[in-house]
């Protein structure tokens, strides 16, 4: 392609977009051409920092044939409408998770991507991250043996302590924003989930943002599921917008038949990772390469640029965003109907990072 460098523009220029302008800045396969947001004031300052073309738009970053790659970081519940404008244009993309706000929007634009024959991918995309790759291999080297037993921690603090925009964080809810991380990592490491059992609650309803302004949590701050995984193992999800410091933070415990594998963080690429043999000591874990000090956000950007450029599937699918997707919307739903939700959609599990077979 040009130049063996992806072009790609960026939709969407909030908290997050800073750290993803920050990272591909890096990158060698990634060329940034332009970017746009609804807010034009906040697009020019990014534009001025980093040299790029500000459009006044969506449609005129569209218009541009120089652009391979649309780089989606909008607003949760405009994310498939935004998609779905992107592959009508005939450009790839690659969005902020989630895929979609449901399962049938992620499978119309998978379905219509297919049909365009252009690239879809999805964050979350931790697991990529050092030491999430060194659990990854030292599952499939069959450390633990049968897996039988994973729980899973998001505490995620009070939001509205450190966010200058909290509420569409908490209208969303708490599952959809970082307890996708969790189901995420989880899935890529172990495989697919059928069936979910779960509770929710509102524990703090009332809040104040940082300019003092109180608002009310409408979705639950607190969920608890029990998901059963297609190997055999159930997995238990906590996630919340409430504990604060917890000891147990982002936290995964994956227990064998062996012992249990403890990834520190599930997006912190830096996390430790320790195991303990069943009636043993912990003992650490060191990464397979040293790494990223924290969560490289942009890694699954660069993945999917080379991947075009080398033509190989890439490892962030749209079909994992969109099966996490069916199982926090099993998820809602078992919270609503006090009932156990089967899950029907699967996907492939990506493969290791090259640098981590």
């Amino acid at each position: 392609m040009k130049n063996q460098k992806i072009n790609i523009g960026i939709v969407g220029c909030g908290n997050i977009a800073e750290k993803y302008l920050e990272q591909i800045s890096n990158y060698q396969n990634i060329k940034l051409i332009g970017l746009t947001d609804i807010d034009i004031d906040r697009a020019k300052n990014f534009s001025d920092l980093y040299k790029c073309q500000l459009y006044d738009n969506l449609d005129k970053m569209l218009m541009d044939e120089n652009i391979d790659l649309i780089v989606n970081l909008t607003i949760h519940h405009a994310h498939a409408e935004v998609i779905e404008k992107i592959l009508l244009s005939e450009k790839h993309v690659y969005t902020e998770k989630p895929l979609a706000m449901s399962y049938n929007d992620a499978k119309r634009i998978i379905d219509l991507s297919e049909k365009k024959n252009l690239r879809l991918s999805s964050a979350p995309i931790t697991y990529m991250g050092e030491m999430q790759q060194t659990a990854y291999k030292k599952i499939n080297d069959g450390l633990l043996g049968k897996i039988r037993l994973v729980y899973a921690e998001i505490n995620h603090d009070r939001i509205e302590n450190w966010h200058p925009n909290p509420k569409p964080f908490f209208d969303v809810g708490v599952l959809w924003d970082v307890g996708i991380y969790a189901l995420t990592i989880c899935t890529a490491l172990m495989g697919s989930i059928n069936r979910v059992s779960a509770f929710g609650k509102i524990i703090m309803a009332k809040r104040r943002t940082l300019d003092g302004e109180s608002f009310k949590v409408n979705t639950p701050d607190f969920i608890l599921a029990l998901l059963e995984m297609n190997n055999g193992a159930l997995l238990r999800l906590t996630c919340n917008f409430y504990a604060n410091d917890s000891k147990q933070d982002h936290g995964i415990e994956i227990h064998g038949d062996n012992g249990m594998l403890y990834l520190g963080s599930g997006h912190d690429f830096s996390s430790p990772l320790e195991f303990i043999e069943i009636g043993g000591q912990p003992s650490s874990i060191p990464p397979i390469r040293s790494g990223y000090d924290g969560t490289e956000y942009a890694r699954g950007l660069e993945e999917i640029a080379d991947a075009i450029l080398n033509d190989r599937p890439h490892r962030a699918s749209a079909e994992h965003a969109a099966h996490v997707i069916e199982v926090m919307e099993a998820i809602d739903t078992s919270i609503k109907t006090n009932h156990s939700i089967e899950v029907s959609s699967s996907f492939t599990q990506p493969p290791l990072m090259d640098w981590a077979s």
